[in-house]
């Protein structure tokens, strides 16, 4: 089964998840700032009409790789593990930051 995109092209594509991308930070930073000042308000749990929303607070603890790595050097070897990910950095074309 071919996927829903397969008929766009490359520039297409771009454009698309430009378009998505933005519409989704900017959603993004609007609920941060929601979350924000629920938690400035210090409140443990709301009930709306729709939706519940409790907080709770949590510690971890992670190693410091670099320091790590800065004290133990080589002896660190075979302990750490690799992984591969791919990154797409999306910003305006020229043209759209011309029309802005």
């Amino acid at each position: 089964m071919p996927s829903p995109f397969h008929n766009l092209s490359a520039e297409q594509l771009a454009d698309e998840i430009g378009k998505l991308d933005t519409v989704i930070k900017s959603q993004t930073e609007q609920l941060d700032a929601l979350k924000d000042e629920f938690k400035r308000r210090d409140v443990s749990a709301a009930r709306g009409d729709l939706f519940v929303v409790t907080a709770s607070t949590s510690t971890s603890k992670r190693l410091d790789t670099k320091r790590l790595r800065a004290d133990l050097g080589d002896a660190l070897d075979g302990y750490e593990s690799e992984t591969t990910s791919t990154r797409l950095l999306i910003k305006p074309s020229p043209r759209l930051a011309e029309v802005a």
